[in-house]
């Protein structure tokens, strides 16, 4: 059979994940290189003749597993190696603390985090100036969750005041991965009913810019994964690593921490 594209996979003895879809196994042996690898973890270029390489829920264990339990700092994981340029974000520009948040819209323990977590920390922090979050792609759940990064950077580019309205419309209508709910046509039927924000803009800047988007959704992944970020939701708070629907005191005290490092 005739592949359709390249899987890049990162693998352990717990789990594999997919960092990223590749027109050519050259493409996906060329980012493979360049990555930097948590412990014990391996990368792999895998050949696909369908939709996906490997079914996602086919790793419930794992995936609960990685959900639940605590993440420990590890050596990769610094805030002050993320990057910051053209990546959304909310709070004030030069806050004290940044966090760097990774996720998938059609993630559910991100949706999760979207409702327990995030609100907090941007009435507590965001709000008050102490806290910068960088929005991170981590798009592994198949085409719909490309679709949907490239919605969500153009929807940054020309409506930067509306960005955090829009992605917490995206995780107030999620639906169950790849069962549609993200595809092209109706990720621009819900911009339209944000005001503020041109969908036929939006439209034309995800044909337009597909390839830098896709090659900045690209980076995002590989960049967390060289620290540590192995699913979704991931983030990185000071040298704090926290993987997974983590509660919310986790985050507070990776917050007090840099705070009172100042």
């Amino acid at each position: 059979m005739v592949s359709l594209y390249t899987t890049l996979w990162m693998v352990t003895q717990a789990y594999a994940v997919p960092l990223g879809y590749y027109g050519s196994a050259d493409a996906c042996q060329s980012v493979a290189k360049g990555l930097a690898l948590p412990t014990a973890a391996q990368v792999l270029c895998v050949p696909s003749d369908t939709a996906m390489p490997l079914d996602y829920r086919s790793q419930p264990q794992a995936l609960a597993s990685q959900a639940a339990a605590p993440q420990q700092p590890t050596a990769s994981a610094d805030i002050a190696n993320v990057s910051q340029k053209g990546v959304p974000f909310i709070g004030d520009p030069n806050a004290p603390v940044v966090m760097a948040y990774w996720f998938d819209y059609q993630c559910p323990f991100c949706k999760q985090n979207e409702e327990t977590v995030l609100p907090h920390l941007i009435d507590d922090y965001v709000k008050t100036g102490k806290l910068k979050i960088l929005f991170k792609d981590y798009a592994f759940l198949g085409p719909d969750s490309q679709t949907a990064g490239f919605a969500a950077r153009a929807v940054w580019e020309i409506a930067p005041d509306k960005f955090y309205e829009w992605h917490k419309a995206m995780y107030d209508h999620q639906g169950d991965e790849n069962s549609g709910w993200a595809k092209k046509d109706k990720v621009l039927a819900l911009t339209k009913t944000i005001a503020g924000i041109d969908a036929a803009k939006v439209e034309q800047l995800m044909h337009d810019h597909a390839a830098d988007h896709q090659k900045a959704i690209e980076a995002d992944g590989a960049e967390g994964a060289a620290m540590g970020v192995n699913g979704t939701p991931g983030a990185i708070i000071g040298k704090q690593l926290i993987i997974g629907a983590q509660p919310l005191d986790q985050f507070k005290t990776a917050i007090y921490g840099v705070l009172s490092a100042k």
